[in-house]
């Protein structure tokens, strides 16, 4: 079995002897691996032979790989080993972040064939998978605003700061959303903020639409109508809490299987977005469920 594990060398969460733990890891326990990294481009190589791709990184290095291999045609099961600053994937998939552990737990999984395999249809930014969220809105400025340097030494704590320094040039955005919903009806949402949610979980262990799931063939809007400073920090106190924001007056959160988005004033077509903890080089304007899946292996547990 041979085992292909790429990762980002220009991350700045990523650690050289991490990666060669992984590595023996994977060798203790049988499997043959070759080391790949992604590109600037996000493109990589795929070697064809391989079994298995695991990815060492967060949900960002997850998404190149993805969009690498939907444009290049490859279907082949992957993994990842959350070596990123967040990882929900990895979070909502149960990957441990002890390296032994997850190589074994993977290896059962890989072995044990459909069975631990999890289909998740694609959702894409126009025309560009991506795996977890995409959001616009407070917590968007927040990623654009936040510093790599800082990252790297306090990790997701930076992104936090950043929302602190926001508190004193607090954005007024204002966005139309059209949702199509799977039976094909339409609603028009006029929105401050909204989160476009793949993933169960957000920003850690946060869960904004309850309901969203990796295998799920849809995904969830949750838009803010008013998004002022105290809107927004109640927004944050209710998930903090646990509770699903849309019980709030401000909040509502529909299933699609289609968005547009379009920016409805100068600040707005100027405000950045964030994919996967990651700030978007251009603004999304389409959101649409594609025919396209990923495989996961699942881990199989001791």
């Amino acid at each position: 079995m041979l085992v292909e594990l790429i990762h980002n060398p220009a991350s700045g969460t990523f650690d050289e002897f991490r990666l060669d733990v992984l590595s023996r890891a994977f060798q203790a326990c049988g499997a043959r691996v070759r080391l790949g990294r992604t590109e600037h481009d996000g493109r990589f190589e795929i070697f064809p032979e391989s079994d298995l791709i695991c990815i060492s990184g967060g949900d960002g290095a997850l998404r190149l790989v993805v969009a690498s291999m939907a444009r290049a045609g490859l279907a082949k099961p992957l993994c990842v080993y959350p070596a990123g600053t967040v990882n929900l994937v990895a979070r909502e998939l149960g990957y441990s972040a002890d390296p032994e552990r997850f190589a074994r737990e993977v290896m059962a999984g890989f072995l044990a064939g459909t069975s631990a395999r999890l289909t998740a249809p694609t959702v894409t930014s126009d025309g560009q998978p991506f795996v977890a969220c995409l959001s616009a809105g407070p917590d968007g400025q927040a990623v654009a605003r936040h510093s790599p340097a800082l990252k790297k030494r306090i990790g997701g704590a930076a992104y936090a700061w950043a929302m602190v320094r926001l508190l004193a040039d607090w954005p007024r955005l204002h966005f139309s959303l059209t949702v199509d919903a799977a039976d094909g009806s339409q609603s028009v949402l006029s929105s401050a903020a909204f989160y476009v949610i793949k993933a169960r979980h957000y920003a850690g262990s946060w869960t904004l639409a309850p309901a969203a799931a990796m295998a799920s063939d849809i995904f969830h809007i949750v838009s803010l109508s008013r998004a002022r400073r105290r809107d927004f920090i109640g927004f944050l106190v209710a998930v903090a809490l646990g509770r699903d924001p849309a019980r709030l007056a401000f909040v509502q959160s529909l299933p699609a299987h289609g968005l547009t988005i379009a920016a409805e004033d100068e600040p707005s077509r100027l405000a950045a977005f964030q994919v996967d903890g990651d700030m978007m080089p251009v603004q999304a304007r389409e959101i649409r469920m594609s025919e396209t899946a990923v495989t996961y292996c699942l881990p199989l547990p001791e």
